[in-house]
C-alpha cells in the first residue's frame, strides 16, 4: 500500500502530465481530467503554485457569473536543453535546442563544427546555459551507440568512446540522459501521432554512414541489453563495414534495405515499418515490399510509410523522454531520486 507521501507524488504527476498541454484549466476541470478531488486538487495547486511551476490567473469564463481561477505550467519555471550531433554528407554538426515545459521551442541553433570533439558540444551547452540559466535537464542525441552514457562506433571519430554523459553532467550539475537518435525518432512518433499499441519500427537510410533502425511498442522502446538493438547496419551482407558503407548510394543500396527489411519484418513482426533517410523516395516503397513478399507471407508483412523527414520527431521524442525522466525522478522519495539519473 502506497503511504500518503506517495500518493501525493503520483497526484502532482497526473496534473503535472495534464498541464503539459499548454492549455489552462481550472481546478474543477482538472479534478474531472484526473479523477481527483477538488479539495486535492486545490492543495496540490496550491503547493505547485507556491514553487513557481504554476501559475493561476482569475479568467471571466462566461458572460455571467463570477471569474473562476485557471492554471496552467508556468513556461519560465524550467527548460529542457536538447543537443544532437550529426554527420550528414561530410558536414559534421552540432544542433541546440532549448524548449519549454509544454514542448514549445524557445531557442534553437545549428551549427558546424570541424573536428567536432567534446569540447564543441560543451561549447554549444555553456552557450545554451548562458541564456537559459533555468535549464533542469540534458537530453543528447547521437547517431551512433550510446552505451552507458559512452559514445561507441560513432561515424565521427573524435566522439568515439567519449563518456559524455559524465563530462556533460560534472560540467554542468544537471542531469544528463544520451541516447540513440533513432530512438528519440520513434518516440517522438509515436507520442505526436498517438499510436496506442501497435509496433512502429522507424527505418533511417542516409547516404554514406550506416543505416539505422529503432522500435517502439506501447510507448516502451526495445533498446537491447546494451542499447544495440536495431543497428542494421551490422548485419551480415556479405561484405565489410567499408564495402557496406561504399554501396550505400542510389541504386547499390536497395538489395540491403531489402535484406534489412526482411530481418526486421522476420525477428520484429512490427505493424508498421516507416521509412526515412535521403537513400529512399517514396516511390521505392512498393518495390521493396514486393521483394520483402518473396520470402515473407503476406498476412505477416506490415504496413510499409515513408516520411521525409524526422526533424520534428526528433525533438518531440526527446522532450517527451526528459518528462518521462521527470516524472520518473519526482514518483521516487526524495531519498531515492537521486539515484534514478
Amino acid at each position: 500500500m502506497k503511504d500518503s507521501a506517495a500518493l501525493k507524488r503520483e497526484n502532482k504527476i497526473q496534473i503535472r502530465r495534464l498541464l503539459r498541454s499548454g492549455k489552462s484549466y481550472t481546478k474543477q476541470q482538472i479534478a474531472l481530467q484526473t479523477g481527483l478531488s477538488v479539495a486535492s486538487c486545490n492543495t496540490y495547486l496550491n503547493e505547485m503554485e507556491t514553487t513557481g511551476e504554476v501559475t493561476g490567473e482569475k479568467q471571466k469564463l462566461h458572460e455571467v457569473g463570477r471569474n473562476a481561477m485557471v492554471y496552467t505550467l508556468n513556461e519560465d519555471f524550467e527548460s529542457i536543453l536538447c543537443l544532437y550531433f550529426a554527420l550528414i554528407q561530410g558536414v559534421k554538426s552540432v544542433t541546440a535546442a532549448v524548449l519549454s515545459p509544454t514542448g514549445r521551442i524557445l531557442h534553437q541553433q545549428v551549427r558546424r563544427f570541424e573536428p567536432l570533439d567534446a569540447a564543441a558540444i560543451e561549447q554549444e551547452s555553456a552557450t545554451a546555459f548562458r541564456l537559459f540559466p533555468n535549464i533542469s535537464h540534458v537530453i543528447v542525441g547521437t547517431a551512433c551507440i550510446a552505451e552507458n552514457g559512452v559514445i561507441r562506433h560513432s561515424d565521427i571519430p573524435e566522439l568515439d568512446n567519449v563518456p559524455l554523459k559524465t563530462m556533460l553532467e560534472t560540467k554542468f550539475r544537471r542531469p544528463v540522459f544520451l541516447a540513440n537518435d533513432m530512438h528519440y525518432k520513434v518516440y517522438g512518433y509515436y507520442r505526436q501521432e498517438q499510436i496506442s499499441d501497435k509496433i512502429v519500427t522507424l527505418v533511417n537510410y542516409p547516404s554514406g554512414v550506416l543505416p539505422g533502425t529503432a522500435t517502439v511498442h506501447k510507448g516502451t522502446l526495445l533498446t537491447g541489453r546494451n542499447l544495440f538493438a536495431g543497428m542494421v547496419g551490422f548485419l551480415d551482407y556479405g561484405m565489410s563495414l567499408e564495402q557496406q558503407i561504399q554501396r550505400l548510394h542510389r541504386p547499390a543500396a536497395e538489395p540491403l534495405i531489402i535484406q534489412a527489411s526482411i530481418a526486421l519484418i522476420s525477428i520484429l513482426n512490427p505493424h508498421l515499418l516507416l521509412f526515412t533517410g535521403d537513400l529512399l523516395l517514396e516511390s521505392d516503397l512498393e518495390r521493396i515490399r514486393a521483394a520483402c513478399r518473396t520470402c515473407i507471407p503476406e498476412e505477416y508483412m506490415p504496413d510499409f510509410a515513408f516520411i521525409p523527414s524526422t526533424d520534428q520527431y526528433y525533438l518531440m521524442g526527446m522532450y517527451w523522454k526528459a518528462m518521462d525522466i521527470k516524472d520518473e525522478t519526482a514518483s521516487c522519495s526524495p531519498k531515492n531520486a537521486a539515484g534514478k539519473l
